[in-house]
This record gives structure tokens, sequence and C-alpha cells, in this order.
């Protein structure tokens, strides 16, 4: 487009928009128009046969017509640069209300009057058709001029492809094309469906999977957008590791459900993240079951602020619960989920959220909130979960992760609750660290009570890592990338498995509906993954090459790691459940005496602090907690007795 012209519609349209009123009277003057055009070839051009007085008295009556129609379908009131099929369709329904009232006005008018001349059905019809048509074709070429002018005509083109030549593909397209602040050019569309391959998809050609590196070679692109929000996992890598190893960008469509009034802008288009890249398909979850068991429901979350405690506090209530007690010893955390959902859902208002700070170790504390909510559910997800902070704090995890745990346990027990859920981790199968043996004993007590205490179901739900969580590799990564390196990973071979936090608590909710009492739920995490893989990636897809633009260093295992983490231990098998991502564990059931002597002397452990004291607990209980590069490795030297029987 000409610098001139750029200039010109720039100084008119601006980025104002233009009063509904402009576009009425706009509007009327094209019906007047096309009016004039649909007389003349009705009559084939010959003007002497039109007589001046019925044309004026035709013309006012359609232009009335075409006005309260326009009022009535609200045509007028959409912003031009915007006009899509909605528009249109409201041009549509004014143009025929108005068409079919010209005609009925017309010959009731000839029945009551058989001497006056009838405006003829053909001219309403033709004028129909062409003031449609020219309406449509007027608000697209404002939409393109607006556009065009819009863009800077310094702005660098961006050549981008992609994936997915179907409905998402067009309306990425479309939303490219409409980008007032980057000037896009889709070169290409690729997708995986044979049938769709060669063809054009608005002007623009569809090529295989396996054509990208051409692509990316001829036509120089620098981003690929993937619109295919159901892709399978298997091509999703496909795509996105030939366009790293190409240096091209991979972005991703946001669900349709965040879209601004249903319509994608570019600046919606996400840049693609490593947790959209597991090795496995996301996992989902059907709600009907844990709608049934929530719903109505008073329900306790511990953690509340954590990582895992705020996506459940999300989750649930989702399902509508009578009353949702969130409990955590963060003031700061507790803050900052309490006024989210005062912004999104606005629930404090009808007091369904109840906000308590709250230390799970203060027994008499959590009394109170036990007598003064009565929860009918408890999901546990407060613990001290860092392996490192642990191995030098074990006096904590314990008083935390087991006696925060007993505390809890004891009370849901004496208040009668419903069920309480455990959250626990794959670090406490065969435990090398303190962290995981903590929880290994938590699970036992759990266990324990359940066998004693029927009346109260106790669930225990046990997963590896979480994408995005507090303390996880992911945001330590992030900032390393984001500081220039290095990345530091502990040892090259290092694996571990992972899932999202929605994927978390999706399933912890699930296990809950599915409970009966006693189980140790496991979810089917897929592949575990090598650290140094997903490293690598989110270097790639920070647009840096690894080992060039970023470095890695191996720092070795840190204290109390695990090379690969498990999900059962020797004595353990599984079950299977309703749901195919869920197993039950075949676990290993304590003897209860052994259980209240073991707890008995982790009480008196808090009394007259001593580390190894303690820890050589965790090891009597727990025979297969064997320390690894750990201060307390010296331990699993000596002789332990134990009174456990295998059911």
């Amino acid at each position: 487009m000409p610098q001139a012209l750029r200039t010109i519609i720039n100084q008119v349209l601006g980025t104002r928009i233009l009063s509904k009123w402009i576009v009425l009277g706009f509007d009327l003057m094209v019906t007047i128009f096309t009016y004039c055009v649909a007389y003349i070839l009705r009559y084939n051009f010959r003007t002497d046969e039109i007589h001046f007085n019925i044309f004026v008295r035709d013309l006012t009556l359609i232009t009335t017509l075409y006005t309260i129609t326009f009022i009535l379908f609200k045509s007028y009131e959409g912003i031009i640069r915007h006009s899509g099929v909605a528009d249109t369709i409201k041009l549509v329904r004014a143009g025929i209300a108005a068409s079919v009232f010209t005609i009925l006005v017309s010959t009731l008018s000839k029945y009551f009057s058989p001497e006056v001349h009838v405006l003829p059905a053909s001219i309403a019809i033709i004028h129909f058709i062409l003031n449609i048509v020219l309406l449509a074709l007027s608000r697209y070429g404002i939409k393109v001029l607006f556009y065009q002018s819009g863009k800077q005509s310094m702005l660098p083109t961006l050549s981008v492809i992609i994936y997915g030549a179907d409905r998402g593909g067009v309306n990425t397209l479309r939303a490219l094309k409409e980008d007032m602040f980057k000037n896009y050019k889709v070169c290409a569309f690729i997708d995986d469906d044979k049938e769709k391959i060669n063809k054009y998809l608005e002007g623009v050609k569809v090529y295989p999977v396996s054509k990208i590196s051409n692509l990316v070679k001829n036509f120089r692109i620098t981003e690929c957008i993937i619109a295919e929000p159901h892709l399978s996992h298997d091509i999703k890598n496909i795509v996105v590791e030939r366009c790293l190893a190409n240096k091209v960008s991979v972005k991703h469509l946001p669900p349709m459900e965040d879209w601004i009034n249903g319509k994608l802008t570019a600046h919606q288009i996400r840049n693609m993240r490593i947790e959209d890249l597991l090795e496995r398909e996301l996992i989902h979850i059907h709600s009907g079951n844990i709608n049934d068991e929530i719903s109505g429901k008073i329900i306790l979350i511990t953690g509340a602020a954590g990582s895992i405690g705020s996506e459940l506090v999300r989750q649930v209530i989702y399902h509508k619960p009578k009353k949702l007690i969130l409990l955590d010893q963060a003031e700061s955390g507790l803050y900052d989920l309490q006024t989210e959902l005062w912004l999104m859902m606005q629930l404090m208002e009808e007091h369904v959220v109840e906000t308590i700070i709250c230390d799970i170790t203060q027994r008499h504390r959590l009394q109170h909130v036990f007598e003064t909510y009565k929860p009918e559910i408890v999901f546990h997800a407060a613990a001290y979960k860092h392996v490192p902070l642990m191995e030098t704090n074990p006096l904590e995890a314990v008083h935390v992760n087991v006696l925060g745990t007993k505390n809890l346990v004891d009370l849901s027990v004496e208040n009668k609750v419903n069920k309480f859920i455990f959250i626990s981790t794959d670090k406490a199968v065969n435990p090398t660290n303190v962290m995981g043996a903590t929880k290994r004993a938590a699970e036992i007590y759990v266990k324990d009570m359940s066998d004693r205490y029927p009346s109260t179901k106790f669930v225990t739900t046990r997963f590896g890592n979480v994408l995005g969580s507090s303390g996880s590799v992911i945001p330590l990564f992030k900032k390393q990338i984001e500081n220039g390196g290095p990345v530091t990973i502990t040892h090259p071979e290092v694996t571990r498995y992972f899932m999202t936090i929605s994927e978390a608590c999706q399933l912890v909710l699930q296990a809950s509906s599915l409970g009966n009492g006693g189980e140790i739920y496991l979810f089917d995490m897929g592949e575990s993954v090598k650290i140094y893989d997903l490293a690598r990636k989110m270097v790639l897809l920070s647009g840096l090459m690894p080992d060039k633009d970023i470095e890695f260093i191996f720092t070795g295992l840190r204290s109390g790691e695990k090379l690969h983490e498990e999900l059962l231990n020797d004595r353990e098998n599984t079950l299977p459940t309703p749901h195919p991502k869920i197993m039950v564990a075949n676990a290993t059931t304590y003897d209860s005496a052994f259980v209240e002597y073991v707890f008995d002397k982790f009480q008196h452990s808090m009394i007259e602090p001593d580390q190894f004291k303690v820890v050589a607990v965790l090891k009597e209980f727990i025979p297969e907690f064997i320390s690894r590069n750990s201060a307390f490795t010296g331990l699993d030297n000596e002789t332990r007795f134990f009174n456990i029987s295998d059911k």
C-alpha cells in the first residue's frame, strides 16, 4: 500500500471506534444507492420508464423499513475493524426482514387500493442481494484497510507456519493478520492428515510434517504455532523437536474458553512450556463421581497455600462445597490465595471459604478448628518436602510430616470425619532420605488407623514430582537460563517421574471418590524423564542452544537423593481400579502395638532433640530406609528389630 494512502487512512480511522450512528448512516446510504441500482436494473436501464414520484415513494418506504430492521437487529453496533460472520448474519437477517415487509406492504396496498402502483417483488429481491453484498464487502474492505494501514511499514516480516489445517488453524491465521503490532506472514500450514496435504486453506498451502525442515529453510520461518488443541503426544514431540532443531520458536493456542469473547487474538498465543511436553499424554478426569463426593460437603485442606494445596482449592471450589476451610501456616501464601478467590469467584461474601493460619503440629489449635467447622472430608497436603533441607533438619521433618499428620489423623477419628486423603510421594518408596522416610512413616500410621477405625475412610495418594511446584527443577532451570547459565544438574543419568499440578490434583480428587479406606493409590505417570533431556528442551524453548549459549554443570547427587525414583517397594504390588490411570498398592501392614510404640518414641524425641536418635527411630520403624550420601549412613550398620506382619 502506498505510504500516502496509508497515512490518510491512519488519520481518518486511527484507533478510534466509529460511532454506531455513523455506521447506521453509512448503511442507509449504501441501501439508497443499491436501491437506485436495483431500480435501473429492473427497467433494463430504460430510465424514461421510471416515474420519479413513484420512485421517491418506493425509496422512502425501503429506507424506512431498512432503518427499522437495522435498529431491531442492531446490525450497526459492531466494531467495523472486528467484523466477522456474526455481523454479516445480522445484516442478512435485517435485509430479509426489510424485504419481506416491503413485499407485504406493497401487496396489502394493492389489495386495498387496486389502482395503486405496487413495488415489484423483483426490485425488492434484487435490492436485497445487492445491498447485503455491498454492505458485507464494505465492512470487509474497511477491516482490511484498517489493519493494513495500522501496521508500521518498517516492521520486519515474521514468517510463520501453523500446525493444524482446520478451524483452529484458520482462527490463528486470521488473528495473525489482524495483529497491529507485528507483521506476520503465514507461509504454510502443516498437518499429519494425508487428505489435507497439498490443499489450500485461505490461499495458504498445506504441507506434511516431514517438510518442516524444508519450509524453515525456504521461507526463513521464525515461529511455528500449534493450533490443534488435541494433538497427540507423539506428533507434538515430532513437530516441536524438528522446529527446535531448526531454531524455530514454538507456540500454541490457549484453551478456547480463555479466548476474549470467543475470539482469538495474536497476543493470546503462548510460548510452548516444558509442562506442555511431558513424555506421555496428559491425564484427563471425568468429574461426575468427584462432584458427588464433594458437592455440599464441608472440606478442610491443609497446606492450602502450597503448590498442590492451592490447586486443590481451585478444583474443589468448582464442585461447590458447602464450606471450604483453607489451613496453612504461610501467611503471605494464604493471603494471595484469599485475594485470588475474592477477585475470581467472589465467594467470600457467601462465607463459603474460611482462611485459617495454623501449624499442624499445634494439636490444641487444630482441635478448635475441627470442633468449630466439623469438616466431613480432609485433604492433607501440608508437609516439608525439600530433600536436602530435611536431611539436615530431621527433627523438623519428623515434627511436621510424622507428628503433624498424626494430629490430623487422630482428630479426624475423634470428630467423625467421613474421609481423610493423605498426599504422599514416590520418595516414600524404599526411602533413601529423611523426607521420604517421614512420609512413609505417615503412610504407615494412616493405614494403621484405617484398620482400627473403619468409620473414617483413610486414603493415601502417592505420586512423583510435580512440574512447576515450589522447589521443583523447572523454576530453578528457568531462572538459571534467564541469567545466562550455567544450568546445574546433579547427574547426567538422573531420572524422575513428572506430572502437572493440575493432573496431580485431578487424580487426588478421583482417588478420594474411589477410596473405601486403607488404600494407597498410585498414579500412572508414564515413563520417567531424564532431567538432562528436560533441561536441554528448556534451553531450546528459550531460543538458545545447549552447550553453546548455555553451559551444563553436573554437581553430583545431593544428600539423600536417588538416581531413579520408584513408585512401589519390593514387598508391594498393584491392583487395578475403575480408572485406567490409577492403581492400588497392596501395601505392607504393620502391627498396631509396634506402630504405637514407635510413635511414642517420636513424641519423646521432640522433648530431648537429637538428630541421630530420631533418624535411628525412623530406621527402626522402616527397614527399607537406607541412607545415601548422608550423615546418617552409619546408622544403617546397626542391628534393628522389627515387628512387622506382611498381609
